[in-house]
Order: structure tokens, then C-alpha cells, then sequence
């Protein structure tokens, strides 16, 4: 028996079509796994960390457009801590240029962004990682059926075809069995061609999505974030006292001025008036009745 036969034997010849099936189901998969996950880390990769404080709404747009990553998204943003100088940074990107990233990630990156959410919730891995086992149980199934049929062919009722009967039980005996070994050969095969494309198409890049939001984010603890609540408490206290301090000299100043600015010379424009007035009087004599010299 030669292997051109062995290969068109109907049993042999579903298992290898299940198996290129099952290679070609893996392959247009990761294919679009990989396609989404590049271009969201090639994204990552083109922020500089200093323009984070005015990139953000960009990179916010991005991630929420991109099916692969909304959901991560939304639950990454929150467990991020935003500086209320966010607003001033963005709206100023000379300023932001210069000022240090102040955009905080309370838990790591690899909680929300890891194969689960970026890769095996968009395939369907459960039937892939059954697959090899598909694979595996078509060989005893098929070496058994094959052996069934061999077993009903043989004829032992005339001595002249009894010959015959037991080369076509052997010849067939043999194919079941290279059923098992086609089937459990190509489920191992399955298995090694399936790992090599998951590592160089999902792995990489998932992993190098999570480094890559450990480099635009700095992680923070709790208990460094309560540290750091306590040191702008006390900042505040201090400088909220000093204002109070001085706000009463500043309130008496600020009154002094304007009556110097205003009402000083709101005086003096009256007693200018009054001189004129006193001299208008006195041109028209200086006895009788000052109103009547009014008017």
C-alpha cells in the first residue's frame, strides 16, 4: 500500500480536512487579533509621555473606538487619578510641553489590558483549545469504525475466498490503524503550529500594549496617594493661613487707596467749586441775600 493510497482513504482524508480546517479557523483569527492590537500599540508608541497631559483626549478617543479595547478602556480610566493643572496643561501645549505628567494609575496595567480582555474574549478560545482533542478522538473513532466494517467484510463461508477475506482484513486493519496515527499526529501538529502563532500574532503585542501604558502611566500606590493627600493638605492649611493673616492689611490698604484715588480728589473738585462759587459772590456784591445772589 502506497502512500497515495493511504492518503485518499476516506477516514484519513476527514481527519486531515478537519486539521487544515482547524489550522485555517486558528490562522484568520489571530490575523485579526493581530491586526488590532498592532495598531493600538503602535498608537501607544507615538505618545511621548511629556505631551500625555495634552494627548490624553486623543488617546481617550482611540481607545473607546477600537472594539478590542472599549471595555478595558473604560474600566483602565477609572482607576486613573487626574491633577486638577490637567485643564491649564491642555489648554496651554507650550506649558505642557515642559511639565511632568501627573496622570496616576492606581492599579497595573496588566489587570485590565492581558490575554483574557485583549485576546481570548475576542476568538472563540474555548473551541480552539478543544480542537486537538477533536482531533485525538477521530482516530479511535475512525480505527474502530474501519475495523468494524473490515470485520463484517471478511467471509468464512467458502474455503476459496478465505484468503482473500484475511489480506482485506489486514490491509484494513492496518488503515485504522494509521487512522490513530494520522489523527493523534496532526492534533500534536495542531498544538506546536497553534502556540508559535499565538506568541509571534497575540502574545507580543498584548504584552507590549501593557508596557507601553506602564511607560505613559505612573503607577501609584494607596497608600503613597494618602502621602501625597496629607503633605497638599498641610500645603493648603499653610497657605490658606497666610492669607487670612494678611487679609486685613491687605483690606486696609485696599481702602486707603481708593479713597485716595477717589475720594481725595472728589473733595477737591468740591472745594474748587466752593472757591469759585465764593468768588462769583463776591463779584456781585457782598450784602443781601446769598441765594438771592444765586439766582
Amino acid at each position: 500500500m502506497n502512500f497515495l493510497q493511504i492518503i485518499t482513504e476516506p477516514a484519513i482524508l476527514i481527519i486531515t480536512m478537519c486539521f487544515l480546517f482547524f489550522i485555517m479557523f486558528v490562522l484568520k483569527n489571530y490575523i485579526r487579533v493581530q491586526s488590532n492590537l498592532k495598531s493600538v500599540y503602535e498608537f501607544l508608541k507615538s505618545i511621548d509621555k511629556k505631551e500625555m497631559s495634552y494627548r490624553f483626549g486623543q488617546l481617550d478617543e482611540f481607545m473607546n473606538n477600537n472594539s478590542f479595547t472599549t471595555t478595558s478602556w473604560e474600566d483602565f480610566r477609572k482607576a486613573l487619578i487626574f491633577p486638577e493643572k490637567l485643564f491649564v496643561a491642555a489648554q496651554n501645549q507650550k506649558i505642557a510641553g515642559d511639565t511632568k505628567t501627573e496622570i496616576y494609575l492606581t492599579v497595573d496595567a496588566s489587570y485590565f489590558f492581558n490575554e483574557d480582555s485583549l485576546v481570548y474574549s475576542k476568538i472563540n478560545n474555548k473551541f480552539i483549545q478543544t480542537m486537538p482533542t477533536l482531533l485525538t478522538g477521530l482516530g479511535p473513532f475512525f480505527t474502530f469504525l474501519k475495523m468494524a466494517f473490515a470485520f463484517a467484510a471478511v467471509d468464512f463461508t467458502n474455503s476459496s475466498n478465505v484468503e482473500g477475506s484475511l489480506n482485506g482484513l489486514i490491509s484494513n486493519i492496518q488503515i485504522a490503524a494509521l487512522c490513530s496515527v494520522f489523527a493523534v499526529g496532526f492534533s500534536l501538529l495542531f498544538m506546536f503550529v497553534e502556540k508559535v502563532m499565538y506568541n509571534k500574532m497575540c502574545k507580543k503585542y498584548y504584552l507590549a500594549i501593557q508596557k507601553e501604558l506602564i511607560r505613559l502611566f505612573d503607577v501609584v500606590t494607596s497608600e503613597k496617594f494618602l502621602i501625597d493627600l496629607v503633605k497638599e493638605s498641610k500645603i493648603q492649611n499653610i497657605t490658606n493661613e497666610k492669607l487670612l493673616k494678611s487679609l486685613p492689611e491687605d483690606f486696609g490698604k485696599a481702602v486707603a487707596k481708593s479713597i485716595t484715588d477717589t475720594t481725595v480728589p472728589y473733595m477737591e473738585n468740591i472745594l474748587y467749586s466752593l472757591n469759585k462759587l465764593n468768588q462769583t459772590i463776591g463779584k456781585n456784591g457782598g450784602n443781601g441775600d446769598v441765594v438771592d445772589k444765586l439766582f
